[in-house]
């Protein structure tokens, strides 16, 4: 049977391993990401240019009086 000062050699030595690991492997990561990003160009955005805007139509003063017509009369009649 193991003594506990063994076992507790043992233990730190993993957790030394494993911590060990996970430290190099993201120090890998992060020089590839730096890497990558200067390989790879940046996305420039694309210009704005200015675009005509569409006509607008002609105003119809029928139109207008027909829906305030339809305003007027839908409020008088409704209830309170």
């Amino acid at each position: 049977m193991m003594e506990i000062e063994q076992l507790l050699v043992q233990s730190l030595q993993l957790l030394g391993l494993g911590m060990g690991a996970v430290f190099i492997i993201l120090i890998l990561l992060i020089g590839l990401i730096t890497l990558v990003s200067r390989i790879v160009p940046e996305e420039t955005s694309p210009t704005l240019t200015a675009t005509p805007s569409p006509a607008r139509p002609a105003v119809n003063n029928d139109h207008i009086a027909a829906i305030s017509a339809a305003i007027q009369q839908y409020r008088k009649n409704r209830k309170p």
